[in-house]
């Protein structure tokens, strides 16, 4: 029996069926219907004090009810300290810190773990709606001492969502990860998409970034504050020389840069060193991205962006901030791709069965007695 004949056309079925089913997902989004969280404003506390988190102004607009998923850097919420054993679930950093709560209350009261004054940790709340589009906002939590001048407090600020990859060691040890290996991301659509359109493709590029492997820190303007960064920060950039300042000046090793073309219904993407910004690493391109927001609104192009940002963020260059297994499922995402043309898919499918699959040569079915007959 030849193997290869009979595992062809199920590898060629298989390929086909999941690109159909991804390409599918485009049917259910509608406008700017996505969810919005919104955490409440940054929080200053006493060391060892209590906080309500107040997710109250989050909101969906497909009419299902709100999860509210806070998620916490380690350090912050001990576990012995809160019981949330009434909620939908919990996760935890070893047996001693929080690292989750999924519950249906808007306002949430968490007793916080004691840390030295200056220290700034992360809380991040996430919203999904029925359809399974995600925001999220983050919020920072400071802890303060009345008593110490400002000037002597110690700043362990963590500028992005790196705390809630942090590890926990078995003795529930603090582990922060190396701060030198970041990407910035940027764009320079204002003139072409609202504000919360950018913060939303913002959103949607971080998330792919996480979602690829990426395990070093990543920045967006809207979560930097201004009293923490130099007086040289731009929150303003046109160009590429201007964000690979900003991208040094947070110690980020790379920068991400999205824009539309002014004169083409194009959308672009690149990355490149914060210290060499004329030669790129990788860059992608989208086609047609306003007919996609005049037809399905902002949310219409998730699954595109989602796309580039594996494409780029697939370069050799990131071999040190991606593992191995995440670098080979990137690859392997080109097979969805093909998925989604059928005739291209058919091309290969007929070109490997012609290469790989050897001619069969059957036998001539057996001629009855006295054929032909005169």
């Amino acid at each position: 029996m030849n193997y290869k004949n009979n595992i062809l056309p199920f590898l060629f079925l298989g390929i086909l069926l999941k690109g159909l089913i991804y390409s599918q997902g485009n049917l259910f989004i509608s406008g700017n219907s996505g969810p919005v969280a919104n955490a409440g404003r940054d929080i200053k506390t006493l060391s060892k004090g209590s906080i309500f988190l107040d997710g109250s102004q989050s909101y969906v607009t497909d009419g299902s009810t709100i999860k509210y998923h806070w998620e916490f850097s380690p350090g912050l919420v001990l576990n012995s300290d809160n019981d949330f054993s009434q909620e939908i679930s919990t996760d935890s950093f070893g047996e001693t810190y929080l690292k989750s709560v999924i519950t249906f209350k808007d306002v949430l009261d968490v007793k916080l773990a004691e840390n030295n004054p200056g220290t700034k940790l992360e809380v991040v709340l996430k919203i999904k709606d029925r359809i399974g589009f995600e925001d999220r906002d983050t919020l920072i939590v400071e802890y303060f001492d009345p008593t110490i001048p400002e000037e002597e407090l110690l700043d362990t600020m963590i500028v992005s969502s790196d705390s809630l990859f942090s590890t926990v060691a078995d003795t529930d040890t603090v582990v922060v990860k190396n701060s030198g290996k970041g990407i910035l991301i940027q764009s320079y659509a204002e003139d072409e998409i609202s504000q919360m359109d950018i913060d939303i493709v913002n959103s949607i590029i971080f998330n792919q970034i996480r979602e690829v492997g990426f395990n070093a820190r990543v920045y967006i303007n809207k979560d930097l504050k201004k009293p923490t960064l130099s007086g040289d920060y731009n929150f303003f950039c046109k160009d590429d020389e201007c964000v690979s300042k900003n991208a040094s000046l947070l110690n980020a090793k790379y920068v991400l840069v999205w824009e539309f073309a002014k004169s083409e219904d194009l959308f672009y993407i690149r990355v490149f060193d914060s210290m060499d910004y004329n030669n790129w690493i990788a860059n992608d391109i989208l086609s047609d991205p306003y007919k996609v927001l005049s037809e399905s609104g902002i949310y219409g192009l998730d699954p595109l962006i989602r796309t580039s940002v594996t494409r780029v963020m697939s370069a050799k260059n990131f071999k040190n901030e991606i593992s191995v297994l995440n670098r080979f499922k990137m690859k392997n995402e080109v097979l969805v791709e093909w998925g989604k043309y059928p005739i291209w898919a058919g091309i290969t499918y007929l070109i490997l069965d012609k290469v790989f699959a050897p001619d069969s040569k059957e036998p001539l079915p057996t001629q009855p007695p006295g054929f032909p007959h005169d």
